[in-house]
């Protein structure tokens, strides 16, 4: 009877600690044998404080980490002296992988990281047309208009030019906000509300207040 009882114990006790919820990351790496040796580096933080810290050598192309999980939290990950950018992650129940191909990187795998990634890719997509608009701009500067005709033609092309870049701001910004407002009550929405909040001009700090947490009221002082 002692031994059943102590039996039924371990099960028990093992079957409550594999319930726990629990964080892997999967990296794989393709076309970028330079990161061979380096230090994988695994920064995890909470309210801005550092609960968790690890530093992994890469010493092949796919492997799995167990990471401590200690709540949703805000994951930076980065591979010092590659070329390689530091990337924001986040600390989830569940596995995200990490894909590094080249110097490109993406990840997904668990709902949050899903959204953060396509907010990445809808960054990195603003930034291709504002470089588009630059060049043609730039392109179109290098031509000096000398004829009243022409100075008429480029002024129109340079208003056009900066109504196109103006509407493209104001869509980004309306982007950014409804990112933020969706994300509000978790550790990515918190980041981007505190980073984004100063700079904002008075009518988006207005928007950004209707739907702040009360921990965010707090920061910042809103009443």
């Amino acid at each position: 009877m002692k031994k059943f009882l102590v039996f039924t114990f371990v099960a028990a006790l093992l079957a409550s600690c594999s319930s726990k919820p629990s964080f892997e990351l999967e990296l794989n790496i393709l076309n970028n044998s330079s990161l061979k040796s380096k230090n994988l580096v695994i920064i995890q933080k909470i309210n801005g404080a550092v609960v968790y810290s690890d530093t992994t050598k890469i010493k092949k192309d796919n492997f799995l980490l167990s990471v401590p999980y200690k709540g949703t939290a805000l994951l930076n990950i980065s591979i010092p002296e590659s070329n390689i950018k530091e990337i924001m992650m986040v600390a989830e129940e569940g596995k995200v992988q990490l894909n590094i191909e080249g110097a490109q990187t993406h990840f997904g795998g668990t709902p949050l990281n899903d959204r953060l990634q396509a907010f990445y890719l809808g960054n990195d997509s603003v930034s291709r047309l504002f470089r588009q608009i630059e060049q043609e701009y730039d392109l179109l500067s290098k031509n000096n208009p000398t004829t009243p005709q022409m100075k008429e033609e480029f002024q129109k092309k340079t208003d056009e030019f900066r109504q196109r870049r103006s509407q493209l701001l104001d869509e980004n910004t309306n982007r950014i906000v409804a990112f933020i407002k969706e994300n509000v009550d978790n550790p990515v929405g918190e980041f981007y509300f505190m980073t984004n909040y100063i700079a904002f001009p008075m009518d988006l700090k207005m928007e950004l207040n209707s739907f702040a947490t009360e921990k965010l009221k707090r920061e910042f002082n809103i009443r």
